[in-house]
């Protein structure tokens, strides 16, 4: 399956947008500038942060013990799919958590996808929440910098991101409460085929012969492969898309559950 990088809560609850005015806009109109949102869980309690990708490592955490407002940097180790279809490491700052969760942590740690790494909080706040930012590519520098609003913002080595840009919402994983007039794309669906045949994989979903893209690999006939969308061109033919690229789908069937 593909690193979808996922919302990381069980509840989107949006509180402030990244053009928020209680505290967020100097943050985005500044340079540098990252792209904050306050997240509030179910309700005013504690919900967990999970892990979003398929692994994620600490790289930094400030404030635990100390008057500083508490904040942790993760990177994943390998690269994901943000849901602009881009592909890049993820670099994510979360602040607020409390040091009862965050003193049990260390950097260096891993965790592995739907692992609960921490709770919301309100350390350096007034309410439990969490403000996220998101970067493309690996933390840069020590993982912030104050902007020319006096903020300080994400910087990572490919650039702060909007989060409605960065992640996927897993409908089977995340119930969506409040979205602050974001637009979060769905996780794409997968379902498994069974091919009945050779079948050839092509960059593109073909014309009506199904020639005019070229070949990029082919499965085995019985082989048992993930489907995300099922496309009817404007032939009328239907073509499935995989992993890999576009395969016929009349060359498939449903596999039984």
């Amino acid at each position: 399956m593909k690193n979808y990088l996922i919302f990381p809560m069980k509840y989107l609850n949006v509180t402030q947008t990244y053009a928020g005015k209680t505290s967020h806009l100097p943050h985005t109109t500044g340079t540098p500038k990252d792209y904050p949102v306050d997240l509030g869980g179910y309700d005013s309690g504690r919900d967990w942060v999970y892990c979003p990708c398929d692994e994620i490592k600490i790289v930094r955490i400030y404030g635990v013990g100390n008057s500083g407002t508490n904040t942790i940097w993760l990177t994943s180790t390998d690269k994901v799919i943000f849901a602009d279809g881009t592909s890049d490491y993820v670099t994510i700052q979360f602040t607020h958590s409390n040091d009862d969760d965050l003193k049990y942590l260390k950097v260096g740690q891993v965790f592995m996808r739907d692992d609960k790494m921490f709770r919301e909080g309100k350390d350096g706040a007034t309410a439990n929440h969490i403000h996220l930012s998101v970067g493309k590519g690996k933390s840069k520098g020590n993982g912030w910098a104050k902007n020319s609003n006096g903020k300080w913002v994400l910087t990572t080595t490919g650039g702060a991101i909007k989060p409605e840009k960065a992640f996927y919402v897993d409908e089977d994983f995340t119930v969506i409460k409040k979205t602050g007039g974001l637009n979060f794309k769905a996780m794409p669906k997968w379902k498994e085929y069974i091919t009945l045949k050779k079948v050839n994989i092509r960059d593109g979903e073909g014309d009506n012969v199904g020639t005019s893209f070229p070949v990029v690999g082919t499965y085995k006939k019985g082989e048992r492969i993930l489907v995300d969308l099922v496309y009817t061109n404007r032939y009328g033919n239907k073509w499935a898309h995989t992993d890999k690229g576009w395969v016929n789908y009349q060359n498939l069937k449903e596999a039984e559950k």
